[in-house]
């Protein structure tokens, strides 16, 4: 009967988990909308001459415009491909063609974007978004069910984790929250693995970490594995010290053996061309004094640590009022994840009975917040991991603190809610160190908000901004969120609630404190307004059924408003138009070079590194392109160009002179990296298949 009522509670946790995640994506799920800003592209030619007057678009975030002009045209692309019938490993629509599985965060071996085939890529768009938040939910919620927390617990886990400011800000990007929903369920297997002596939890655990790399972005899934081998080497020791016995080191590190090789196999067809793209890409950076300077410089400064009391402190881009720099830094530097979840997680240091999982959460919160501060910690992951001098800066790594967040918030929710009667037989003791945790957190997280407060306002006076920001939108609901959360904590000290009752009060808290701050952040438009085909699209598709290729002129980008532009980078391959520019972060360096030679100037913004755009004419662009678009009327004799026509605002040019088909530059992935991929990756599912059918073997004849 328990057993039963425990799968019960799971199963309803997982529908609670399925209401919230369409709750909180109401818009695209209900209201016939996509997670996608499409309002950009109506500020962008050919769109804003063809389309009828419209709403005004969002504070421009470069960020989330990755998300509709790279990620998107990748997955429509992908989508197109494979219904034809192809593998897509070449990607003819940028940069005069460029590999596209090599490219990492394409995805294209990644399961869950199968959505993308069966389905409309923008209805697979939302679909792809609701099924990685809640399983990132759920999967939280199993890892605190199977470290002892209760369903309750494990339900508030859940809501911190799938929607604190990492896994929300990101959700428009799916690689990021591709990768990161898969670190609960990982450190789920392994703990299982070890416990167990199981090699079939670690085969399923090497295949959850192939699951993270395959989603496409190989730095959070760095920090995933990060995370895994550390709770590892954690449970080892613990096991270790319990029974003192060396059988208990050999078979801890022979399940770490098959995780490691199962995740590496596995992931083998994605990394490994991945990695031989990245060696020629302009991201490419010699390991120096100088370019860790750079990279520690892009960490979570001081000022910015207000934001996990107060994350509008600085303003919110979907409200306009943003105002420290570029949108984008509101992603790469958000650290909220709830007021009442800050005070739980005080409350979890006091969870005795769990205290050596409690010690390991609290070590990582730790270890993640003094790496994305740019403490030296970051040194050994600079010099000693490949690529990591590529990186931005080591902020991402704030994953790890999330999910050490959610999880001692899961402890602390239990502990409040039995009162510590579990440890304490006394019932006035357990009073007494309930308040001890509500004055503890109160002192502590007061200390902590102070220490904030302070930095970032000698932050603004340093930087000469007169006039604290506007009180009403950071401290009013700072301070009723305080008021709430402390009256709960001590109403359950003082046995004014039930556990039960305290529980789901905390869980409505967090939850409501959560969704209004994400609730509204990602934009979303109508699906019709998503690359919508005008007059001058239907004729460049005309003009370019040939193979010809087309140069949109776009002298300059920004990072602080919408650019001014035509058919900005990658949005030609929505229409399966052949494009000279492209906007990638693994465009080879050779690409780029070429292209600047050509137009006499670098070719990439200074703003955005990753983008190779066409600024200017000059008689070397016939090496690259067939016609040029311009808002401009050129000088047809001077320029040795032919006007074809006007449409939407836009004049399409005929380049003169010899072109050169396909003998210009075409960077290629050697066919050995994926046949050499392929075959590890088939030799992986194999050995993990053949592991787990021993094991059930084994498992089977023991029993008879």
């Amino acid at each position: 009967m328990r057993s039963a009522w425990e799968r019960n509670k799971n199963l309803l946790c997982c529908l609670v988990f399925a209401a919230l995640v369409c709750a909180f994506l109401w818009r695209p799920i209900f209201n016939g909308e996509v997670l996608l800003p499409g309002d950009y592209l109506a500020e962008m030619l050919p769109w804003k001459a063809a389309a009828k007057p419209h709403r005004q678009a969002p504070q421009w975030n470069p960020l989330q415009w990755d998300a509709i002009a790279q990620f998107y045209p990748w997955r429509v692309f992908y989508a197109r491909c494979v219904r034809e019938g192809k593998i897509p490993l070449w990607n003819p629509h940028q940069f005069c063609g460029t590999p596209f599985l090599a490219n990492a965060q394409s995805a294209v071996l990644y399961p869950p974007n199968l959505l993308f085939i069966v389905c409309d890529p923008i209805v697979a768009w939302t679909a792809y978004a609701a099924l990685h938040l809640f399983l990132a939910g759920f999967f939280m919620h199993l890892l605190l069910r199977e470290l002892g927390c209760s369903a309750g617990a494990g339900l508030i886990g859940g809501v911190c984790y799938a929607f604190c400011a990492f896994n929300i800000r990101w959700l428009e990007l799916p690689t990021f929250v591709g990768a990161s929903v898969w670190l609960p369920v990982i450190v789920l297997l392994v703990h299982r693995a070890v416990v167990r002596r199981s090699a079939s939890y670690a085969v399923c655990a090497g295949l959850a970490q192939a699951m993270a790399f395959l989603a496409g972005h190989f730095q959070i899934a760095f920090y995933v594995l990060l995370a895994a081998a550390a709770w590892w080497l954690w449970r080892l020791c613990l096991e270790y010290s319990s029974s003192g016995c060396c059988t208990t080191i050999r078979n801890a590190f022979t399940g770490l053996t098959v995780f490691v090789v199962v995740a590496g196999l596995v992931a083998s067809p994605q990394v490994l061309p991945t990695v031989e793209l990245a060696r020629s890409s302009h991201r490419v950076r010699d390991v120096s004094a100088e370019g860790y300077a750079r990279f520690v410089a892009n960490g979570v400064a001081a000022y910015r640590l207000i934001t996990a009391f107060a994350p509008d402190f600085y303003g919110n881009p979907s409200r306009g009022d943003y105002f420290l720099g570029s949108a984008a830094d509101f992603i790469e530097y958000g650290l909220y994840i709830g007021v009442m979840p800050l005070f739980l997680t005080i409350a979890g240091l006091f969870h005795a009975g769990s205290r050596r999982y409690v010690l390991f959460f609290v070590l990582l919160a730790l270890f993640a917040i003094l790496c994305a501060t740019g403490t030296p910690l970051n040194y050994p992951f600079y010099y000693l991991i490949p690529g990591f001098s590529a990186l931005g800066g080591p902020n991402r790594i704030l994953l790890l603190y999330f999910f050490a967040v959610a999880a001692l918030v899961g402890f602390g929710t239990d502990w409040l809610a039995a009162q510590a009667s579990r440890q304490i037989v006394r019932r006035q003791a357990g009073f007494r160190l309930g308040v001890a945790a509500a004055i503890a957190s109160i002192l502590l997280l007061g200390l902590a908000f102070a220490v904030a407060y302070f930095c970032a306002l000698a932050f603004l006076s340093q930087v000469g901004w007169s006039a604290i920001p506007d009180p009403t939108k950071w401290y009013t609901p700072l301070a009723a969120l305080t008021i709430v959360s402390l009256a709960v904590i001590l109403a359950r000290s003082f046995d004014l609630l039930r556990g039960p009752t305290f529980q789901i009060a905390a869980i409505l808290i967090a939850t409501a404190d959560l969704f209004a701050f994400g609730v509204n952040y990602n934009p979303t438009c109508a699906r019709s307004e998503v690359y919508p085909e005008t007059r001058l699209i239907k004729e460049l598709k005309r003009l370019t059924a040939d193979g010809s290729r087309i140069a949109p002129i776009n002298e300059r980008w920004s990072l602080y408003r919408v650019p001014s532009c035509i058919l900005p980078p990658n949005a030609a391959m929505v229409y399966s138009i052949n494009d000279v520019q492209g906007y990638d972060s693994l465009y080879t360096r050779v690409y780029k070079d070429l292209s600047s030679a050509i137009q006499g100037i670098d070719s990439s913004p200074i703003e955005n590194g990753n983008m190779v755009l066409i600024k200017r004419i000059t008689p070397r662009l016939a090496q690259l392109a067939d016609y040029v678009l311009t808002t401009e009327k050129l000088s047809e004799s001077t320029l040795g160009v032919r006007l074809v026509g006007y449409w939407d605002g836009v004049y399409v040019y005929k380049i003169s002179g010899e072109h050169p088909g396909s003998s210009y530059y075409r960077p290629r992935i050697s066919f050995f990296s994926y046949r050499l991929g392929l075959f590890l990756g088939c030799l992986g599912v194999a050995t993990a298949a053949g592991i787990v059918c021993c094991c059930w073997a084994s498992a089977y004849w023991r029993t008879q």
